[in-house]
């Protein structure tokens, strides 16, 4: 039972990081659109495959409320770059912290009831 957790999750990390080497690869030294298109490969659809059959269903209901939080700090890093009030890592930083914050925020107002269906 052992070998077979680790031999998951290596598969679990050998895709994840060929999606995120890929894209960064091709945002550095191709076309950013084609990274751009890459990097969001539904990491969550594809994780459909890893999920108990018990548990899809609230996790892909998670997963379309979640996704929230992940437009927003995009969004507020292409709404805060182009003003270059900020040093670059730290709009990055910053974005994280509105992505923290937000995905949070959801974690806890959300009512439980939307993606919980134990």
């Amino acid at each position: 039972m052992e070998s077979e957790l680790f031999t998951t999750l290596v598969c679990r990390f050998i895709i994840g990081g060929i999606i995120l080497s890929g894209s960064t690869y091709l945002a550095n030294h191709s076309n950013p659109l084609f990274a751009g298109i890459l990097v969001t490969i539904p990491l969550e659809l594809v994780s459909l495959f890893f999920i108990k059959e018990s548990k899809l269903y609230s996790y892909a209901r998670s997963i379309l409320i979640m996704s929230i939080a992940t437009v927003i700090p995009v969004l507020f890093y292409n709404i805060i770059h182009p003003l270059r009030v900020l040093p670059c890592m730290l709009e990055i930083i910053c974005s994280f912290a509105v992505w923290l914050i937000v995905g949070i925020s959801l974690f806890y107002y959300m009512p439980k009831t939307i993606y919980n269906t134990e």
